[in-house]
């Protein structure tokens, strides 16, 4: 089936190319390539980055199926597979690199407009929080960036860029369809004198594909120019984001097979309340032509409560309500300088973070479903509290020179300290304190540049880390069974390391002059690991599980008809093995080996556009002795839009083929063969109205 779309994509595609006889006006000389910040931390030119770095901007966005979220958007970019637990691309769980938290830690710093947004004691993404209509751009840049970013970005860092070039634009949009969803969202951008100011808003609900699975957010940002000269730019950013949802859980494939839109019976109670609120100060000093220095302050406050359920065994589980407080500051200071010797760049600068955390766990219910059933949803007795804070500061470099116009030689070194500090309620004081030094050293090489083509070769090695997460060290929720008093959080991990080498190709071409062009990016890579991250059900609890290799392969291709039409392709090939212990040579659990994307946007009519997107997902063992695997899955999104002037009508279908699947699934932890499954919708529908003015 999918071979047999990605043919009709292509027929549909040189169809379009052929027959349209519009005369669209182009440059023979190619323009490689988007000014990009996140890859250097300054601004710099995609095609010449030393990493794979992939652009959708706006427009990009708009021209793509099956693209509800921010997590939708990730799914067209080489490298990453996105699964989803609610079902339907919500609750999604991102896998860059082999790299896979299950739900628990992220393996890729967020930004949004350079500020980080991942939680303070688990790294996880609130994938929900910035609606597209805010989205101007986004930039991947995919592999380890320790270097410049720190321990957050073993698997990459994606920036997500608000501002806008055009003078003023404005957009809004609503939509509704199955499951009872309903989204509303919006964003301005204008000026006020020599001020920008920009601002956004969005709400959304839905009943859920499955039984209890209700979800509910809402969310307003906004920045403002408060300074803007030749020599200073001052902004001040402010954004405000609350969610409750449910969490039906993973079934049974047995109770999959009676009815796949029930809810667990362990997790019929699980829910959380969250709202999140952040102020950010940035400023950007001209120092002279060739020089600035670039500060930010950043304060965030997270609080959220709600049960979670820990599930023990086929036929046992434990929910607890969960209550805690985070708050962070965040402050970063860097100077950029270029020209000091020829066509140099010098980055230095220093991170400084500081976060208090406070937690307590109370008891509700342990036992088999039928006491579950029973059971009236209290909340019991204080199970366990504490408080901590985690402080670290961190100093960078990072010197580019670009000889001769087709070489670009890249070193950089980033120093890490991470002091984390936590007392339970009664107990001893915890206070690990973990250092990392992360150099980088690349280069870029321009093969080819004409009227025609242009191409750039590129390469690195990096060294990287992660330490383990807040929750993970000192997460304090009791396992109430045969170990009573232990709890799954483990104060003893040690930061995880890798040594990653790299190298890719970015080739832009004219194919056919003024009507087709093609772009190509090409990445591999070879990471080994040591002391990686992982929660064992053996013991239930985290530990430093044995080292690993991390290779693969992505590429992306697209070609586009001018002004017209677009196609994209994208195949990223994961392999992730153990290299010692029981299951050396094995690939790790729940990593896919295979993931495929492919959408198309073409014209049908004089104001009528299709786009369809594939989507497949091949080759995952759910166990690391690799003896089960999930069924491979895939889906097609189709989407209409007619336009009419500023407003455009949107019709779109999700799964089009109605194709049932599970996106991932684990073994029962107790030991039995029972397999536990998340299954995703089946077909459903949306329409709505953007408008954009």
């Amino acid at each position: 089936m999918l071979l047999r779309v990605l043919l009709l994509f292509l027929l549909t595609y040189l169809v379009s190319t052929s027959t349209s006889a519009q005369d669209v006006d182009t440059l023979r000389l190619v323009e490689m390539d988007d000014v990009i910040v996140t890859a250097d931390r300054y601004k710099s030119i995609r095609s010449q980055s030393t990493g794979a770095i992939s652009v959708l901007k706006r427009n990009d966005i708009q021209q793509l199926a099956g693209v509800q979220t921010l997590g939708g958007i990730l799914r067209q970019v080489p490298g990453f597979t996105l699964l989803q637990l609610d079902g339907i691309g919500y609750d999604v769980q991102p896998i860059i690199r082999g790299f896979y938290g299950g739900g628990e830690a992220e393996y890729v710093l967020l930004m949004v407009d350079n500020q980080p947004v991942n939680a303070l004691e688990t790294g996880l993404v609130n994938w929900d929080q910035i609606p597209l209509a805010a989205i101007e751009s986004v930039e991947v840049l995919r592999g380890g960036a320790s270097s410049l970013y720190g321990d957050a970005a073993i698997g990459g860092v994606i920036n997500i860029i608000t501002a806008s070039d055009a003078p003023s634009s404005y957009q809004l949009s609503i939509a509704g369809g199955s499951h009872g969803t309903l989204k509303a969202s919006g964003s301005s951008y204008f000026s006020l004198g020599s001020r920008r100011i920009s601002s956004y808003g969005n709400y959304e609900s839905t009943d859920g594909y499955r039984e209890h699975a209700n979800r509910t957010l809402a969310g307003l940002g906004m920045e403002i120019d408060l300074l803007n000269s030749e020599r200073l730019n001052l902004r001040f950013s402010a954004s405000l984001h609350s969610r409750k949802y449910d969490v039906p859980g993973p079934l049974t494939s047995q109770q999959i097979a009676q009815d796949r839109v029930q809810e667990s019976p362990f997790f019929q109670y699980d829910n959380n309340d969250e709202d999140t609120r952040r102020l950010a100060l940035r400023g950007i000093f001209n120092l002279s032509q060739s020089s600035e220095l670039l500060a930010s302050v950043i304060l965030n406050e997270r609080g959220l409560k709600g049960a979670r359920t820990l599930p023990l065994s086929a036929e046992f589980a434990d929910v607890k309500w969960r209550q805690f407080d985070a708050s962070r500051s965040f402050v970063s200071v860097q100077w950029v300088s270029q020209d000091l010797i020829a066509n140099d760049h010098l980055t230095v600068g220093g991170d400084l973070q500081n976060g208090e955390l406070d937690v307590a766990w109370y008891d509700m219910v342990t036992g088999p479903a039928e006491v579950f059933n029973g059971f009236d949803g209290s909340i019991g007795d204080l199970s366990t509290r504490g408080s901590g804070s985690r402080q670290s500061y961190a100093a960078f470099l990072q010197y580019d020179v670009e000889l001769l116009s087709q070489l670009k030689l890249s070193a950089g070194l980033r120093y890490d300290r991470i002091a984390d500090s936590y007392t339970p309620e009664g107990g001893s004081k915890l206070d690990p304190v973990h250092t990392a030094l992360s150099p980088k050293f690349g280069l870029n090489v321009r093969y080819i540049s004409s009227a025609d083509h242009i191409g750039n070769w590129y390469a690195n090695v990096a060294q990287s880390f992660k330490t383990a997460t807040m929750d993970q060290l000192f997460g304090q929720r009791l396992i109430p069974i045969a170990m009573p008093g232990i709890s799954i959080s483990n104060s003893n991990l040690k930061p995880q390391r890798g040594i990653s080498i790299e190298t890719g190709v970015y080739h832009r071409a004219v194919l056919i002059p003024e009507k087709l062009t093609g772009d190509l990016t090409l990445s591999l890579y070879h990471m080994d690991m040591e002391d990686e991250l992982d929660f064992q059900f053996e013991t239930f609890q985290y530990e430093n599980i044995a080292s690993s290799r991390h290779r693969g392969v992505e590429l992306g291709v697209q070609l586009e008809r001018i002004g017209l039409a677009s196609l994209r392709f994208n195949y990223t090939l994961q392999h992730v093995t153990y290299r010692a212990g029981e299951h050396k040579g094995k690939f790790i659990r729940t990593i896919p080996q295979d993931y495929v994307s492919a959408a198309i946007s073409v014209p049908l009519l004089d104001r009528v556009r299709a786009m369809t997107t594939v989507r497949s997902t091949r080759r995952i063992w759910l166990d690391d002795a690799n003896t089960e695997r999930l069924d491979n899955f895939s889906s097609v999104d189709f989407k209409l839009t007619y336009s009419l002037g500023w407003v455009t009508v949107e019709l779109e279908t999700l799964n089009l083929m109605n194709n049932l699947f599970s996106t991932t699934g684990f073994f029962d932890p107790g030991g039995s063969d029972t397999l536990f499954l998340y299954p995703a919708a089946g077909r459903s529908l949306l329409a709505g109205l953007r408008m954009n003015w």
